[in-house]
Protein backbone atom coordinates (compact mmCIF):
# COMPACT_ATOMS: atom_id res chain seq x y z
CA UNK A 1 0.00 0.00 0.00
CA UNK A 2 1.69 3.56 -1.25
CA UNK A 3 1.59 6.42 1.47
CA UNK A 4 -0.85 8.08 -0.36
CA UNK A 5 -3.01 5.41 0.04
CA UNK A 6 -2.40 5.71 3.74
CA UNK A 7 -3.29 9.22 4.01
CA UNK A 8 -6.44 8.61 2.03
CA UNK A 9 -7.74 9.70 -1.22
CA UNK A 10 -7.22 13.09 -2.06
CA UNK A 11 -6.00 14.05 1.64
CA UNK A 12 -2.56 14.27 0.64
CA UNK A 13 -0.85 14.08 4.44
CA UNK A 14 -3.80 15.53 6.01
CA UNK A 15 -3.75 13.68 9.87
CA UNK A 16 -0.22 12.76 9.26
CA UNK A 17 1.06 15.94 8.95
CA UNK A 18 -1.09 17.10 10.92
CA UNK A 19 0.44 15.13 14.47
CA UNK A 20 3.87 14.93 13.00
CA UNK A 21 5.27 18.46 12.49
CA UNK A 22 6.05 18.79 15.63
CA UNK A 23 10.04 19.47 15.02
CA UNK A 24 8.80 22.65 12.84
CA UNK A 25 6.21 23.77 15.57
CA UNK A 26 9.37 23.71 17.89
CA UNK A 27 11.40 25.48 15.63
CA UNK A 28 8.67 28.26 15.37
CA UNK A 29 8.00 28.32 18.91
CA UNK A 30 12.08 29.03 19.72
CA UNK A 31 11.89 31.54 17.20
CA UNK A 32 8.93 33.20 19.31
CA UNK A 33 10.51 32.90 22.17
CA UNK A 34 12.86 34.99 20.96
CA UNK A 35 10.91 37.82 19.67
CA UNK A 36 8.38 37.54 23.13
CA UNK A 37 11.87 38.03 24.70
CA UNK A 38 12.58 40.76 22.53
CA UNK A 39 9.09 42.41 22.47
CA UNK A 40 9.51 41.97 26.84
CA UNK A 41 12.53 44.01 26.45
CA UNK A 42 11.36 46.59 24.50
CA UNK A 43 8.16 46.34 26.93
CA UNK A 44 9.93 46.64 29.62
CA UNK A 45 12.20 49.91 28.01
CA UNK A 46 9.08 51.79 26.97
CA UNK A 47 7.54 51.56 30.51
CA UNK A 48 11.04 52.96 31.93
CA UNK A 49 11.04 55.55 29.40
CA UNK A 50 7.75 56.59 30.23
CA UNK A 51 9.09 57.19 34.06
CA UNK A 52 12.21 58.90 33.05
CA UNK A 53 12.53 62.45 33.36
CA UNK A 54 11.50 64.96 30.52
CA UNK A 55 15.03 66.33 30.87
CA UNK A 56 16.42 63.31 29.97
CA UNK A 57 14.70 61.92 27.44
CA UNK A 58 15.37 65.84 25.77
CA UNK A 59 19.09 64.83 26.53
CA UNK A 60 18.93 62.31 23.47
CA UNK A 61 19.24 59.13 26.30
CA UNK A 62 15.96 57.53 25.32
CA UNK A 63 16.52 54.04 23.50
CA UNK A 64 15.84 54.60 19.34
CA UNK A 65 13.22 53.26 18.11
CA UNK A 66 13.31 50.31 16.52
CA UNK A 67 12.48 48.96 12.88
CA UNK A 68 10.09 46.31 12.01
CA UNK A 69 6.28 45.41 13.00
CA UNK A 70 5.44 47.48 16.30
CA UNK A 71 6.14 45.08 19.29
CA UNK A 72 2.84 45.50 22.00
CA UNK A 73 3.85 46.71 24.70
CA UNK A 74 2.65 46.77 28.48
CA UNK A 75 0.49 50.33 29.60
CA UNK A 76 2.12 49.76 33.40
CA UNK A 77 4.55 47.27 35.51
CA UNK A 78 1.47 45.73 37.00
CA UNK A 79 -0.56 44.83 33.34
CA UNK A 80 3.30 43.38 32.79
CA UNK A 81 3.48 41.22 35.77
CA UNK A 82 -0.13 39.93 34.68
CA UNK A 83 0.85 39.35 31.46
CA UNK A 84 4.04 37.32 32.66
CA UNK A 85 1.73 35.26 35.40
CA UNK A 86 -0.34 34.26 32.41
CA UNK A 87 2.64 32.78 30.42
CA UNK A 88 3.84 30.60 33.50
CA UNK A 89 0.50 28.63 33.41
CA UNK A 90 1.43 24.84 33.10
CA UNK A 91 -1.31 24.09 30.45
CA UNK A 92 -2.66 25.07 27.34
CA UNK A 93 -6.45 24.92 29.26
CA UNK A 94 -5.47 26.89 32.56
CA UNK A 95 -3.86 29.55 29.89
CA UNK A 96 -6.06 29.89 28.33
CA UNK A 97 -8.56 30.69 31.62
CA UNK A 98 -5.79 33.19 32.67
CA UNK A 99 -5.65 34.82 29.02
CA UNK A 100 -9.70 35.32 29.00
CA UNK A 101 -9.49 36.84 33.16
CA UNK A 102 -6.50 38.83 31.79
CA UNK A 103 -8.70 40.39 28.75
CA UNK A 104 -11.59 41.52 30.99
CA UNK A 105 -9.00 43.01 33.12
CA UNK A 106 -6.92 44.98 30.95
CA UNK A 107 -9.85 44.88 27.64
CA UNK A 108 -7.87 47.74 25.64
CA UNK A 109 -4.16 45.69 26.49
CA UNK A 110 -2.43 45.05 23.31
CA UNK A 111 -0.81 42.24 24.98
CA UNK A 112 -4.32 39.90 24.02
CA UNK A 113 -2.88 39.15 20.64
CA UNK A 114 0.23 37.93 22.36
CA UNK A 115 -1.24 36.25 25.07
CA UNK A 116 -3.47 34.30 22.77
CA UNK A 117 -0.35 33.38 20.64
CA UNK A 118 0.92 31.54 23.02
CA UNK A 119 -2.04 29.89 24.13
CA UNK A 120 -2.43 28.88 20.60
CA UNK A 121 0.78 27.19 19.96
CA UNK A 122 0.60 25.46 23.16
CA UNK A 123 -1.95 23.67 21.78
CA UNK A 124 -0.80 23.18 18.64
CA UNK A 125 2.37 21.72 20.38
CA UNK A 126 -0.55 19.10 22.15
CA UNK A 127 -1.94 18.30 19.40
CA UNK A 128 -5.45 19.85 19.76
CA UNK A 129 -6.44 21.25 16.35
CA UNK A 130 -10.11 22.06 16.94
CA UNK A 131 -8.72 24.70 20.07
CA UNK A 132 -5.51 25.75 18.07
CA UNK A 133 -8.50 27.12 15.36
CA UNK A 134 -9.94 28.25 17.85
CA UNK A 135 -7.48 30.59 19.58
CA UNK A 136 -6.04 31.54 16.06
CA UNK A 137 -8.85 32.73 15.07
CA UNK A 138 -9.26 34.84 18.63
CA UNK A 139 -5.33 36.13 17.58
CA UNK A 140 -6.20 37.08 13.82
CA UNK A 141 -9.59 39.02 15.56
CA UNK A 142 -7.09 41.36 17.87
CA UNK A 143 -4.39 41.21 14.82
CA UNK A 144 -5.63 40.24 11.31
CA UNK A 145 -1.67 40.69 10.11
CA UNK A 146 0.07 38.07 12.64
CA UNK A 147 1.75 35.95 10.49
CA UNK A 148 2.55 32.96 13.38
CA UNK A 149 -1.73 33.03 13.82
CA UNK A 150 -2.03 33.37 9.84
CA UNK A 151 0.30 30.12 9.05
CA UNK A 152 -0.95 28.20 11.89
CA UNK A 153 -4.79 28.34 10.60
CA UNK A 154 -4.03 27.58 7.39
CA UNK A 155 -1.71 24.84 8.38
CA UNK A 156 -4.33 23.29 10.95
CA UNK A 157 -7.06 23.87 8.17
CA UNK A 158 -5.25 22.76 5.43
CA UNK A 159 -3.99 19.09 7.06
CA UNK A 160 -7.70 18.80 8.80
CA UNK A 161 -10.09 18.98 6.16
CA UNK A 162 -11.50 15.94 4.11
CA UNK A 163 -13.34 15.61 1.39
CA UNK A 164 -16.35 14.51 3.44
CA UNK A 165 -16.43 17.79 5.09
CA UNK A 166 -19.84 19.55 4.32
CA UNK A 167 -17.86 22.91 4.89
CA UNK A 168 -14.52 21.70 2.98
CA UNK A 169 -14.80 24.53 0.03
CA UNK A 170 -15.28 27.13 3.14
CA UNK A 171 -12.20 25.91 4.58
CA UNK A 172 -10.00 25.52 2.19
CA UNK A 173 -10.70 28.48 0.98
CA UNK A 174 -9.87 30.32 4.45
CA UNK A 175 -6.81 28.11 4.66
CA UNK A 176 -5.45 29.69 1.32
CA UNK A 177 -6.30 33.08 1.71
CA UNK A 178 -4.48 33.05 5.26
CA UNK A 179 -1.46 31.44 3.69
CA UNK A 180 -1.69 33.97 1.04
CA UNK A 181 -2.14 37.03 3.39
CA UNK A 182 1.16 35.37 5.91
CA UNK A 183 3.05 35.22 2.22
CA UNK A 184 2.24 38.64 1.62
CA UNK A 185 3.07 40.24 5.13
CA UNK A 186 6.17 38.71 4.93
CA UNK A 187 7.26 40.15 1.81
CA UNK A 188 7.19 43.54 3.46
CA UNK A 189 9.33 45.74 6.20
CA UNK A 190 6.17 45.22 8.68
CA UNK A 191 6.91 41.04 8.63
CA UNK A 192 10.15 40.81 11.11
CA UNK A 193 9.20 42.00 14.52
CA UNK A 194 11.06 44.86 15.98
CA UNK A 195 13.91 44.29 18.57
CA UNK A 196 14.86 40.74 16.42
CA UNK A 197 18.13 40.15 16.09
CA UNK A 198 19.51 40.68 12.58
CA UNK A 199 20.90 37.12 12.08
CA UNK A 200 17.89 35.91 13.16
CA UNK A 201 15.54 37.52 11.18
CA UNK A 202 16.05 35.80 7.52
CA UNK A 203 15.88 32.37 9.58
CA UNK A 204 12.49 33.86 11.11
CA UNK A 205 11.09 35.25 7.80
CA UNK A 206 12.10 31.98 5.55
CA UNK A 207 10.47 29.64 8.38
CA UNK A 208 7.22 31.53 8.23
CA UNK A 209 6.94 31.50 4.68
CA UNK A 210 8.29 28.03 4.62
CA UNK A 211 5.02 26.98 6.79
CA UNK A 212 2.90 29.61 4.65
CA UNK A 213 3.94 27.87 1.46
CA UNK A 214 3.68 24.50 2.35
CA UNK A 215 0.01 24.84 3.93
CA UNK A 216 -0.73 26.41 0.55
CA UNK A 217 0.22 23.47 -1.30
CA UNK A 218 -1.68 21.37 0.99
CA UNK A 219 -4.42 23.06 0.70
CA UNK A 220 -4.26 23.09 -3.12
CA UNK A 221 -3.85 19.13 -2.88
CA UNK A 222 -7.12 18.81 -1.46
CA UNK A 223 -8.25 20.57 -4.09
CA UNK A 224 -7.22 18.55 -6.69
CA UNK A 225 -5.04 21.17 -7.91
CA UNK A 226 -1.80 19.20 -8.62
CA UNK A 227 -0.27 21.95 -10.35
CA UNK A 228 -0.58 24.68 -7.77
CA UNK A 229 0.23 22.63 -5.05
CA UNK A 230 3.49 21.43 -6.70
CA UNK A 231 4.38 24.72 -7.03
CA UNK A 232 3.87 25.97 -4.07
CA UNK A 233 5.69 23.35 -2.28
CA UNK A 234 9.02 23.16 -4.39
CA UNK A 235 8.47 26.97 -3.12
CA UNK A 236 8.41 25.54 0.55
CA UNK A 237 11.22 22.93 0.41
CA UNK A 238 13.58 25.75 -1.19
CA UNK A 239 14.54 27.75 1.61
CA UNK A 240 18.15 26.68 2.09
CA UNK A 241 19.00 28.30 5.49
CA UNK A 242 16.33 26.92 7.95
CA UNK A 243 15.92 23.37 8.83
CA UNK A 244 14.22 21.22 6.32
CA UNK A 245 10.44 19.81 7.26
CA UNK A 246 9.80 16.37 5.79
CA UNK A 247 6.32 16.72 5.74
CA UNK A 248 6.92 19.21 2.72
CA UNK A 249 9.00 17.07 0.80
CA UNK A 250 6.47 14.21 1.99
CA UNK A 251 3.53 16.41 0.64
CA UNK A 252 5.73 17.43 -2.50
CA UNK A 253 6.41 13.44 -3.33
CA UNK A 254 2.43 12.48 -3.37
CA UNK A 255 1.99 15.75 -5.44
CA UNK A 256 4.43 14.68 -7.99
CA UNK A 257 3.45 11.06 -8.08
CA UNK A 258 -0.69 12.12 -8.87
CA UNK A 259 1.36 14.21 -11.54
CA UNK A 260 2.58 11.28 -12.67
CA UNK A 261 5.81 12.67 -12.80
CA UNK A 262 7.46 9.63 -10.85
CA UNK A 263 11.46 10.70 -11.83
CA UNK A 264 10.70 13.92 -10.02
CA UNK A 265 8.37 12.39 -7.41
CA UNK A 266 11.23 9.92 -6.74
CA UNK A 267 14.37 12.72 -5.94
CA UNK A 268 11.70 14.09 -3.52
CA UNK A 269 11.10 10.74 -1.98
CA UNK A 270 14.97 10.44 -1.21
CA UNK A 271 15.00 14.41 -0.28
CA UNK A 272 12.19 12.98 2.57
CA UNK A 273 13.85 10.04 3.45
CA UNK A 274 17.17 12.11 4.14
CA UNK A 275 15.21 14.87 6.11
CA UNK A 276 13.35 12.66 8.13
CA UNK A 277 15.91 10.31 9.43
CA UNK A 278 14.63 10.40 13.27
CA UNK A 279 11.06 11.88 11.90
CA UNK A 280 8.05 9.71 12.31
CA UNK A 281 7.14 10.11 8.81
CA UNK A 282 9.76 8.72 8.12
CA UNK A 283 7.76 5.36 6.72
CA UNK A 284 5.53 6.95 5.01
CA UNK A 285 8.58 8.73 2.98
CA UNK A 286 10.00 5.22 2.59
CA UNK A 287 6.85 3.33 1.70
CA UNK A 288 6.21 6.06 -0.80
CA UNK A 289 10.32 6.13 -2.33
CA UNK A 290 9.62 2.49 -2.88
CA UNK A 291 6.34 3.25 -5.04
CA UNK A 292 7.74 5.58 -7.21
CA UNK A 293 10.99 3.97 -7.63
CA UNK A 294 9.04 1.00 -9.63
CA UNK A 295 6.88 4.00 -11.43
CA UNK A 296 9.77 5.30 -12.18
CA UNK A 297 11.37 2.66 -13.93
CA UNK A 298 8.43 0.97 -15.27
CA UNK A 299 5.94 3.63 -15.83
CA UNK A 300 2.69 2.85 -16.51
CA UNK A 301 1.30 2.72 -20.00
CA UNK A 302 -0.91 5.90 -20.60
CA UNK A 303 -4.82 5.15 -22.00
CA UNK A 304 -4.79 5.11 -25.90
CA UNK A 305 -6.14 8.47 -27.06
CA UNK A 306 -9.47 7.66 -28.57
CA UNK A 307 -9.60 7.73 -32.18
CA UNK A 308 -11.93 10.87 -33.77
CA UNK A 309 -15.37 10.24 -34.92
CA UNK A 310 -16.52 11.69 -37.94
CA UNK A 311 -20.07 13.32 -36.95
CA UNK A 312 -22.86 11.06 -37.77
CA UNK A 313 -24.81 11.88 -41.35
CA UNK A 314 -28.03 14.13 -41.10
CA UNK A 315 -31.30 11.93 -41.75
CA UNK A 316 -32.68 14.03 -44.74
CA UNK A 317 -35.90 13.31 -43.55
CA UNK A 318 -35.24 14.74 -40.47
CA UNK A 319 -33.83 18.18 -41.19
CA UNK A 320 -35.22 21.21 -40.98
CA UNK A 321 -36.40 23.08 -44.41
Amino acid sequence: MGASALCGPGQGTGAVGGKLRGEQMKKLIALLALVAASGMALAQTGNAQQQQPAGQAAQGQAAPAPTGKHQPQAKSQEEFKAFQDVTAKPDPASMEQAANAFSQQYPNSELKGPLYQNVMLQYQNSNNSDKTLEMGRKVLSLDPDNVVALVTVASVLANRTRESDLDKEERISEAKKDANQAIQVMNTPEGIPAGVPADRAEAYKNTILAMAYGALGQANFVSNDFPAAEQALRKSTSFTNIQQDPISWFQLTLTLDREGKYADALQAANKCVEYSANHPVNQYCTQERDRVQKLAANPPAKPATPAATSPAPTNPSTTPK
